[in-house]
């Protein structure tokens, strides 16, 4: 299985599957498996030390922020033995931003609404009558994915973005 893991031309990788499998190629991909392919990597022993990831030894470029790939995320050493919810995964957008309320209503059931200058509309979870339109308010990332949104008089909103 190894083997086949590392030969990186989808024709022939399927084929050694197909060969493993003792399933009869078809012609086309019989033709694909004559191909050469790289040698299988050694194999990586449990207390042999993992080289440096290119990208820790690299200063961050443009290139480097860039979103990674399910791939990617998953052969990042960090992220060895965890679930996909558990792997080690950089937020991406900001980590808050800044803006006016340009609109605050209710809708038929009670839920308070809020247009910013911006053009984002947010709804209100814990809304207490304080706010207006013209606030400055300030909305940061909190835990579990959830958003506070936070007024220039101290006070603070869980809210959640609609458009």
């Amino acid at each position: 299985m190894a083997r086949c893991a590392a030969i990186a031309a989808p024709d022939s990788r399927l084929a050694c599957y197909d060969a493993l499998a003792h399933r009869p190629a078809d012609k086309a991909s019989s033709a694909a498996a004559v191909a050469p392919t790289a040698p299988a990597p050694a194999p990586v022993l449990a207390h042999a030390p993992l080289p440096a990831p290119a990208a820790a030894v690299a200063p961050p470029t443009a290139a480097s922020q860039a979103p990674l790939s399910p791939a990617a995320i998953a052969a990042d050493p960090k992220n060895f033995g965890l679930t996909p919810a558990q792997q080690h995964t950089t937020d991406l957008g900001p980590k808050s931003i800044a803006a006016q309320i340009s609109i605050v209503s209710s809708d038929q059931s009670g839920r308070t609404l809020m247009v910013l200058d911006n053009g984002e509309t947010w709804t209100v979870m814990d809304n207490d009558g304080r706010l207006s339109s013209g606030d400055a308010v300030t909305i940061k990332r909190a835990a579990l994915g959830s958003f506070l949104m936070f007024t220039a008089s101290n006070h603070s909103y869980r809210v959640r973005r609609i458009k």
